[in-house]
């Protein structure tokens, strides 16, 4: 995002125990970098692995993982593997750490973008494999619900 985004998340860590993940905000910006929007979703101030219940609420790229969590996406889940993967890792992580920083610029039309039916299944799957069928549907009513009663949310 800045030249000195890596820097500015070190400085944000406070205390002597390394967080094992380190997550932030995510700016939108079209082909040229050009600032769009922050994401729709933003970044929660408490996140854990059930938070991705109301969706992806921080991007992957804005998501650092100690080296000891990490291990392979599930390449099956074509579109939507880093939704997994985020997931796998703060099942294991006992600290998580919010920078309260941009960290990130994304680009407005990425791969899941273009493949958006087919990403949404692909969550749709994971979430039930995570949290339930049950719960699953239920946060999609309410996502759908959502999208009706405030539209550009």
């Amino acid at each position: 995002h800045e030249d000195d985004t890596l820097q500015q998340m070190v400085h944000s860590i406070h205390g002597s125990v390394l967080p094992d993940v380190i997550y932030g905000e995510t700016a939108i910006v079209d082909k040229d970098r050009h600032f769009l929007h922050m994401r729709r979703l933003s970044a929660p101030e408490k996140l854990d692995w059930k938070s991705f219940k109301q969706g992806m609420l921080v991007c992957h790229q804005a998501f650092f993982a100690r080296h000891t969590l990490v291990e392979p996406y599930d390449l099956s889940y074509r579109y939507s593997a880093d939704f997994d993967w985020c997931i796998r890792i703060m099942k294991k992580a006992c600290t998580l750490h919010n920078t309260h920083l941009t960290i990130i610029d994304y680009l407005d039309e990425g791969m899941t973008t273009q493949n958006r039916k087919a990403s949404l299944k692909a969550r749709f799957r994971i979430m039930a494999k995570h949290y339930g069928w049950i719960s699953t549907a239920a946060h999609h009513a309410w996502f759908v619900l959502r999208l009706i009663i405030k539209p550009g949310q």
